[in-house]
């Protein structure tokens, strides 16, 4: 049974590297739980293969002498082959997670930045349907950890004619989201355009959020309100926060500093600093008060 204990010890070591190449992500990038994962599953891989193989070459008679070496060659190559063809399943997929999920560490953002970056343009070069997908998937992480220029720019590389109809209106609304980030309300409201409407229901209420902030951004306070209508937000914070955004926008074009003041601080109250950058960019009537409500709740360095 020896050998076949150091096959599944060799195996088990040899595995996070394993899944580190065929993922594309960094054994320093993975979690020390996927690690440990990796090393359990396919030491006890390589346990069953040669504890079973013991079983049936002791059946069949075979020598004592060569039997548990035999076992043990076998379960570490079995073993191996099984984790290089598990690993290689949906590994683009599998690496974009891992790299997304270390977006949100300050301390490793920048490598699993750069890895994201070498993993899509790894398969931008060899499968462009593979990463179109992956393009889509990332836009959310990527957009969360603060990395609008790189969401912005994948999105406008993909090709609308190589799109499918459910892709290109994912595109569009994500990339809509990325130009008034950078408060481009115009590209933006085209974005929206090629959208065909009206889109599954989702989609279609935030494709109406969005539309009424342009018109608030703009100047519109009553097209802003008649375009909201009567869409319910409780259940939903993230749209409550884009309705508060339009309501601070309005009561602000109507010089209504006290009302537009309240949506800040309740939106701040609700969705934090972040809701307030909202409020910022794209320019619009209550984007001065929204940069003044942040500067003067700046939290103060220890």
């Amino acid at each position: 049974m020896t050998p076949t204990l150091v096959a599944a010890v060799v195996v088990g070591l040899i595995a996070p590297w394993v899944r580190s190449i065929a993922w594309g992500v960094p054994v320093s990038l993975l979690s020390i739980g996927a690690v440990l994962t990796s090393f359990v599953g396919s030491a006890l891989t390589a346990l069953l293969i040669g504890a079973g193989l013991l079983v049936l070459l002791g059946w069949a008679g075979a020598s004592a002498e060569n039997t548990e070496m035999v076992a043990g060659v076998a379960a570490g190559v079995g073993a191996l082959l099984l984790l290089a063809n598990s690993s290689r399943r949906m590994r683009e997929i599998r690496g974009l997670s891992v790299l997304c999920q270390r977006l949100d560490e300050p301390d490793v953002q920048a490598r699993a930045a750069q890895q994201l970056r070498r993993l899509l343009d790894r398969t931008r070069a060899g499968r462009r349907d593979r990463y179109r997908s992956l393009v889509l998937m990332a836009i959310g992480p990527l957009t969360h950890a603060g990395l609008w220029e790189e969401a912005r720019a994948r999105l406008r590389d993909l090709s609308e004619d190589q799109l499918s109809p459910q892709q290109a209106v994912l595109r569009d609304q994500a990339l809509a989201t990325c130009e008034l980030h950078f408060d481009d309300v115009d590209a933006a409201d085209a974005a929206i355009r090629r959208v065909p409407r009206p889109a599954d229901g989702p989609i279609e209420v935030w494709l109406v959020a969005m539309e009424a902030l342009l018109l608030a951004v703009r100047g519109d306070a009553e097209g802003a309100l008649q375009r909201l209508g009567t869409q319910d937000t409780d259940d939903n914070p993230s749209l409550r926060a884009s309705h508060r955004i339009v309501h601070a926008h309005v009561l602000a074009a109507r010089k209504d500093e006290g009302g537009a003041r309240r949506e800040l601080e309740f939106l701040l109250e609700e969705a934090g600093r972040s809701g307030l950058d909202r409020v910022v960019r794209p320019r619009g009537p209550a984007s001065d008060m929204a940069a003044h409500l942040l500067s003067s709740t700046e939290p103060q360095s220890g």
